[in-house]
């Protein structure tokens, strides 16, 4: 049984693996169990194969996962195993730029590892929202070119309502809410609305974490001197809607 880390001279070795199109994190044979449970924690599950010989264990994406969910948890390991000294080779096609800049903003904040969030509304972080784990009231962060916006779990309907006000559609799967920029909305018009809602947000006492490259343009500041000025707190101008 072939292993591309040990091919490779390297610690980890992310690939999507021929035939069965499974995305892998191959660690060398006898891997050291800190390697192993740092790839558990940052949502990688874990394998293993007993033989007469060595047992091989390796660490596959979740199955469940849609493709750009995969390459998105992939590429976010990168940052986080780099930090904890290992050397790295990750495969072009599954590399997501996004995801590496979000992953490594996390490590230079300091925060805990963690698998990132992902579009896909059915994975969860066990009875918890990307907004509990990271322990605050609401996370805004960009996926699949869509800006979300998760509160915790049973956040309090003022809350949701105060969304709804900033111009986010909100979203309900079961006892799953959430809010995201509308979909007609272009690039950076979604960029200004979360900027945008950011100190609004925190002018009522709500704390907010948003992914650094959605934070700190002109919607920011303009609703800073909204503040101060105490106008309305209305949504961006509609020029923010796609050309049809």
């Amino acid at each position: 049984m072939g292993n591309p880390a040990d091919d490779d001279g390297t610690d980890v070795t992310i690939y999507r693996k021929p035939l069965t199109d499974t995305v892998h994190a191959d660690t060398p044979t006898g891997a050291p169990e800190p390697l192993l449970a740092l790839l558990d924690t940052l949502g990688f599950e874990r394998r293993t194969l007993s033989t007469p010989g060595p047992i091989y264990v390796w660490h596959e994406a979740p199955a469940h996962l849609d493709e750009d969910a995969k390459k998105q948890l992939a590429t976010h390991a990168v940052p986080w195993l780099h930090k904890a000294g290992y050397v790295v080779h990750i495969s072009d096609d599954v590399w997501d730029a996004a995801a590496y800049t979000a992953a490594a903003t996390a490590v230079r904040d300091r925060r805990a590892p963690a698998p990132p969030a992902h579009r896909s509304r059915s994975v969860r972080l066990g009875s918890m929202t990307l907004a509990d784990e990271r322990g605050v009231d609401v996370t805004v962060y960009h996926s699949d070119g869509t800006i979300y916006v998760d509160t915790r779990v049973a956040a309090p309907e003022h809350l949701l309502a105060l969304l709804d006000g900033l111009g986010l559609d909100r979203h309900q799967v079961e006892d799953d809410v959430w809010h995201q920029i509308p979909d007609e909305t272009d690039q950076i018009a979604m960029k200004s609305m979360a900027d945008r809602a950011v100190p609004l947000l925190a002018r009522a006492g709500y704390r907010v974490d948003i992914d650094a490259d959605l934070f700190g343009g002109t919607a920011y500041r303009a609703a800073l001197a909204d503040q101060a000025a105490h106008q309305p707190t209305a949504p961006p101008a509609a020029r923010a809607r796609r050309a049809r």
